[in-house]
């Protein structure tokens, strides 16, 4: 393969200033490991040149890729390629060809390739034309663009493996970067090459990372994260763009205000009506709930005043940034102590320690010293101290405050946000069940249970819904027990965002009648007492599992379900409500699924306890985690089978 490229034969193949291709290229088999697979890079090679024009420092991405496809799959992914173009950046040298099964060269003409808007962002494009099984795609090109001090580079995805990867930072050898790789990528040592410093990186043989139920694959991602850490010319003890470098910036642009803003935000609060004497936990709730009341959070807003704290407060519009801004604010004028805080989110990339990217610092949470509890500012659907769930049970930086002489400054650490306890999160259901005065449908009083996190996808229903829409959504919840038209007694319980502060349990009540779950098979009645949990998921893995399991959060489902059996029938298969699914550590149950029943004349009571104590399972847990997650699919298809004494 290395022949096709022309690679000069510097760093192993690793360093070239640009990528050629022969004239007669030759196709190759598909490699053995990857025999199975639609499509498959077999090189992906990535040239990161850093190099002064003008006296300014701008960066040359010089990127080659040759795909193999296979199958009909392999032609759909790839018969239109996608190259983005960021800002102000440009894309230039473009080339691209197939060389069919045959080894027919297609190139595609210049005229063919094309600029397209799609979803805000720019591209070039091109089809790739006379594609067919066992045919090879080959492009490269050359983005120039203002240089980037900080990167992260991936190289895997859920469609297609790799067989080989390269990439290679390439800068003027007074300038140090720092790169690490993760989950498979070997970073070499550096190496001068022709007045340039050159860090280099590989990878062999990435299989494809498959979207998988309960798995999070944005940190298990083959990838190679970089920065720039060092002026060589200037002091090469002299650390740059540290986490506390990067601390102070952001303190100052968070909490610098003009005259004007101070002004503005101290008549804001003013008019929240903190009470007097209020504890530091109540001025922090009741200046949260106002702000978020008050003012339209749109992560999406630009404008030049959606971070101004005075046209904040007077158009009621503000952006994620604004909002932590205003928040800040806020608190400093009631003398609240908070640290800003960047969580690493878990389902994203996470931030690393170790290598200060600051373009991975995104998301703002707020830290309370006084109460260890935290606010997150932009969430309009959040309530203190509840966070966006993937936000916590991580790490995350730390702002803290402190003072020399007579600046407010801040130094960075990082630390622990934990997760809100597992027993705060609920999901449970109280259901009772009976036949009506005909004998041919059933009478269901249900009750849905929501704690923590189990209601924060239901409380928005009566912040943004209209009342009539109130209901609908509320009948929709309800039917999730039985499908019914005919649903009344509804009630809810604990709906405002203000519930939050106390995790009060929000409660979904109301009474169905319903003959969907119940059949007659001769002088037999068939009660679908499994469907009264709600619909169920179920896995299967035809493939090995490639990642742990991970809960968006810890929680219990425990459903309490009676029912009133008819005089003069019995129940013949009530053994089949016995299901008993455990992982422990110790005498603790951390993950599992038990049902069991107990019979007192007519009067049936089955109790159902499913259980998720740890966010993460790891794949020596995952056949017990699979099986936890089926039997809740297997009781929701148990049929009683009631037949005359």
């Amino acid at each position: 393969m290395v022949s096709s490229l022309g690679l000069k034969a510097q760093m192993a193949g690793l360093y070239s200033s640009s990528f050629t291709w022969t004239e007669k290229p030759v196709l190759h088999t598909m490699p053995e490991k990857f025999k199975d697979a639609s499509a498959v890079y077999l090189r992906d090679d990535r040239i990161y040149e850093y190099k002064f024009e003008d006296k300014k420092l701008v960066q040359y991405n010089h990127v080659y890729k040759l795909i193999k496809v296979a199958d009909d799959k392999g032609i759909e992914i790839f018969n239109k390629i996608y190259i983005p173009v960021y800002g102000n950046s440009e894309v230039n040298n473009l080339k691209a060809r197939v060389i069919n099964s045959s080894g027919q060269v297609i190139n595609v003409p210049s005229e063919k390739i094309k600029d397209e808007m799609y979803e805000g962002s720019r591209y070039r494009f091109f089809a790739m034309e006379g594609l067919d099984k066992g045919s090879e795609i080959e492009y490269t090109y050359v983005t120039k663009k203002n240089s980037t001090f900080f990167g992260s580079e991936t190289f895997q995805s859920a469609t297609t493996p790799y067989a080989r990867v390269n990439i290679s930072l390439v800068v003027p050898k007074h300038l140090k970067f720092e790169a690490m790789g993760f989950n498979g990528i070997t970073v070499l040592a550096d190496s001068v090459i022709n007045e340039s410093l050159v860090t280099a990186a590989y990878s062999d043989n990435i299989p494809q990372l498959d979207d998988e139920k309960y798995g999070l694959p944005s940190p298990h991602l083959q990838r190679l994260d970089y920065k720039l850490s060092y002026n060589l010319s200037n002091n090469n003890t002299v650390r740059l763009n540290t986490w506390n470098e990067m601390a102070r910036n952001v303190h100052k642009n968070l909490t610098t205000l003009t005259d004007k803003e101070k002004k503005a935000v101290n008549k804001f609060v003013n008019a929240a009506n903190i009470p007097e004497g209020a504890n530091e936990e109540t001025v922090i709730e009741l200046l949260e709930d106002y702000m978020k009341n008050k003012i339209n959070i749109d992560e999406k807003l630009v404008s030049e005043n959606a971070e101004n704290i005075e046209a904040i407060i007077k158009s009621g519009n503000t952006n994620d940034y604004g909002a932590g801004r205003l928040m800040i604010a806020m608190l400093e004028a009631k003398a609240v102590r908070y640290q800003a805080v960047f969580p690493s989110v878990r389902n994203q990339l996470p931030l690393v320690e170790e290598l200060e990217n600051w373009n991975r610092i995104e998301e703002m949470l707020l830290f309370f010293p006084a109460t260890k509890k935290f606010l997150q500012p932009n969430s309009v659907i959040l309530r203190y101290p509840f966070v966006d769930a993937y936000w916590a049970a991580t790490r995350g930086l730390f702002l803290k405050t402190t003072t020399i002489g007579d600046v407010t400054t801040a130094i960075a650490k990082f630390d622990t946000i934990p997760m809100i306890p597992f027993d705060q999160h609920a999901h449970n259901m109280e259901v009772s069940a009976k036949l009506d005065a005909t004998g041919d449908s059933l009478i269901i009083e249900s009750k849905q249970i929501l704690k923590g996190y189990g209601a924060s996808a239901y409380r928005p229903i009566w912040a943004y819904l209209t009342p009539d829409k109130q209901q609908d959504a509320l009948k929709e919840i309800i039917s999730a027990v039985a499908k019914s038209e005919n649903i009344q007694n509804i009630k809810a319980e604990n709906t405002a965002f203000t519930d939050f502060w106390d995790n009060k349990p929000l409660v979904i009540s109301g009474t169905i009648h319903t003959a969907q779950l119940l059949d007659k098979a001769g002088n037999k009645l068939l009660f679908k007492i499994g469907e009264l949990i709600g619909p169920q998921e179920q896995m299967y893995q035809e493939k090995p599992r490639q990642l742990p399991a991970e809960m968006q959060y810890p929680h219990v489902l425990y459903r309490k379900l009676q029912f009133q059996i008819p005089d003069g029938y019995t129940v013949k298969n009530l053994k089949e409500l016995n299901i008993d699914i455990q992982e422990k550590k110790g005498n603790l149950m951390t993950l599992g699924f038990t049902s069991n029943y107990t019979l007192n004349g007519n009067n049936l009571l089955v109790e159902v306890m499913e259980t998720y104590r740890d966010l993460k399972y790891p794949l020596s847990e995952f056949e017990t985690f699979k099986k936890v997650i089926n039997a809740a699919a297997d009781f929701n298809k148990i049929v009683l089978v009631l037949e005359k004494k």
